[in-house]
């Protein structure tokens, strides 16, 4: 489904998430992006950057010749310039962990138009996990109770999450938190640039509970409305 342009002003729960490639290039840390697009590689949650401790290569493949993008430009388009892929929406930027950071352009009525494509605004870096975390992925007891509503942890295989479920009536007390992870299995981790190409047509991945996820469609990632629906492993959003 396309998601419409939204206010900047809204608020929701951000989450980031799960891992093994569906296709199309992922961001592997926090580089500085600017216009063109570049990416290096960025440090891992050990040392409060990224996913992945190991300064892995560059996932965009700056150094080939090869455009990043087989639908967007190289570069920033100048806003209102033309365009000729309806509804196609590119990224420009290197925040891996929240796409509002970015710069998002998408293709409407033949011109370049800013898109904002989460319900979340920007979102700080995620830093290194706390002593409150679980020691690994694997250890992580998603659907179950927690008690430390908001706290996130970073790991190779996703992000996962305590905090109380987003949809249902307003709890006075404040409601049980429960711990989730996003995106389903499948979905690369971290996300895929906006515009890179995919393979998985099938594709559906929630990189924001209740507010932003990504699909692969007609062969690249392009953002999709995200409403109240759980991830794989059950906890927030079920």
């Amino acid at each position: 489904m396309r998601v419409p342009s939204i206010p900047l002003l809204v608020v929701a729960t951000a989450l980031a998430g799960l891992t093994f490639g569906c296709g199309g290039s992922v961001f592997t840390g926090a580089p500085g992006g600017g216009d063109s697009g570049a990416h290096d590689s960025g440090p891992g949650p050990s040392d409060g950057g990224g996913p992945d401790g190991s300064g892995g290569p560059d996932a965009f493949g700056d150094d080939s010749p090869a455009p990043w993008s087989p639908v967007c430009p190289e570069t920033l388009p100048t806003t209102g310039s033309s365009c000729s892929k309806e509804n196609v929406q590119c990224e420009y930027g290197s925040a891996w962990w929240s796409v509002a950071c970015d710069q998002v352009v998408q293709c409407e009525g033949g011109q370049w138009t800013i898109f904002q494509p989460s319900f979340e605004p920007c979102q700080p870096q995620p830093g290194p996990n706390t002593a409150a975390c679980p020691a690994d992925f694997a250890s992580v007891p998603q659907g179950s109770a927690c008690s430390t509503d908001g706290l996130s942890c970073v790991y190779a295989e996703g992000q996962c999450a305590c905090q109380v479920p987003l949809e249902g009536p307003v709890q006075i007390d404040g409601g049980t938190g429960y711990w989730g992870c996003v995106p389903e299995q499948g979905c690369p981790f971290p996300r895929a640039r906006l515009g890179t190409s995919c393979t998985n047509a099938q594709a559906d991945c929630t990189y924001e509970e209740c507010s932003y996820a990504q699909t692969c469609e007609d062969g690249v990632w392009q953002a999709q409305e995200e409403a109240c629906a759980g991830a794989a492993g059950a906890g927030p959003g079920q």
